[in-house]
C-alpha cells in the first residue's frame, strides 16, 4: 500500500474509532453498580475494528481498476453495495440507545441504512442514519418495550446478498429491587425451593415467565416460580441459588428484562 493509502487508513479508523467512544460514553450514564465495564466497551472496539477489516476508503489504484473494467451500465451501484455494521452494546436499560457502527462496500456517500425490528411477521424500520462521504455510519435505536429485540440493518434501495445485516436480539432492561429467600417449602407455582432452585418471586407475573437478570457483569435467565415481594419498595425476591449465580448481596439493585 502507498504512504497516502496507510494515511488514509489511518484517518478512517480513528474516525470510526472516536464514534464509537462517544457512543459508549453515552450508555455510560447508567448506574456504576450496573453498568457495563469500561473493558466491555475496549472489547467492543477490538471486535469492531477486527470484523469490519480495513477501514480506508478505496485507493486510487483500486479505483482506477474498478473504471478499467468497464462494468456493465445496468449493474448499477446500489446492487452492489455490502453492509458491515456491529451493534455496540446488547444489553441496555429502557430509554437508552442500541447503537450500530459500519459501513458500506465500497464506501458510498449519503446513502440511508434503516434499523428495522421484528415485530410480529414484519420487519419495521425504526430508527435510520446516512453514510458519511466514506460509506461509515452510526445508527441509534431508542427501544422503549422490556424483554428482547430482534433487528436489523438494511440499505435502502440495495438488494441482494449482503445488503441486510442481521444481529442477535438486543435486551432491554430495568432497573429493579431484588431480595432473596429460601430454600424450603414449595412455591405459590407449585414447585419444590431446595437449595438449588433457580427463580425469582413477583407480584403481578404469571408463572413460568422466563425473566433475565443482569448484576454486573452476569447474565441469568431463570422463570418466575413464587409470588412475592411483599416488603415495600422490592420488585423480586430471588432464590438462594439465583442470588449466588448472581452474587448479588441481601438486598440489590440489578437488571430485569420483565
Amino acid at each position: 500500500m502507498r504512504p497516502q493509502d496507510n494515511r488514509r487508513a489511518t484517518r478512517a479508523i480513528a474516525a470510526l474509532v472516536a464514534a464509537l467512544l462517544a457512543v459508549a460514553a453515552f450508555a455510560g450514564t447508567a448506574s456504576a453498580r450496573t453498568a457495563p465495564s469500561s473493558r466491555h466497551a475496549l472489547a467492543a472496539l477490538v471486535t469492531l475494528i477486527s470484523r469490519l477489516g480495513a477501514l480506508s476508503p478505496p485507493s486510487a489504484h483500486r479505483a482506477d481498476a474498478t473504471r478499467r473494467t468497464h462494468q456493465p451500465r445496468h449493474h448499477s451501484v446500489a446492487h452492489r453495495l455490502r453492509l458491515q455494521a456491529v451493534m455496540l452494546h446488547h444489553d441496555v436499560l429502557v430509554g437508552q440507545d442500541v447503537a450500530f457502527v459500519g459501513l458500506t462496500r465500497p464506501g458510498a456517500a449519503r446513502r440511508l441504512v434503516g434499523v428495522q425490528r421484528r415485530v410480529g411477521p414484519r420487519w419495521v424500520q425504526v430508527a435510520r442514519a446516512r453514510t458519511d462521504g466514506h460509506g461509515r455510519f452510526l445508527a441509534r435505536y431508542w427501544p422503549q418495550t422490556l424483554g428482547h429485540v430482534r433487528l436489523r440493518l438494511r440499505i435502502a434501495g440495495a438488494s441482494g446478498p449482503g445488503s441486510t445485516v442481521v444481529e442477535p436480539a438486543a435486551t432491554v432492561f430495568h432497573e429493579v429491587v431484588a431480595s432473596w429467600y429460601g430454600p424450603g417449602g414449595t412455591t405459590a407455582c407449585g414447585e419444590s425451593l431446595g437449595a438449588g432452585t433457580l427463580g425469582v418471586a413477583n407480584r403481578t407475573l404469571p408463572c413460568g415467565t422466563p425473566v433475565t437478570l443482569r448484576y454486573r457483569d452476569r447474565t441469568l435467565t431463570v422463570p418466575v416460580i413464587d409470588r412475592g415481594p411483599y416488603v415495600a419498595g422490592r420488585d423480586y425476591d430471588l432464590t438462594y441459588a439465583t442470588k449466588v449465580a448472581l452474587g448479588a448481596g441481601d438486598v440489590t439493585v440489578l437488571w430485569a428484562s420483565a
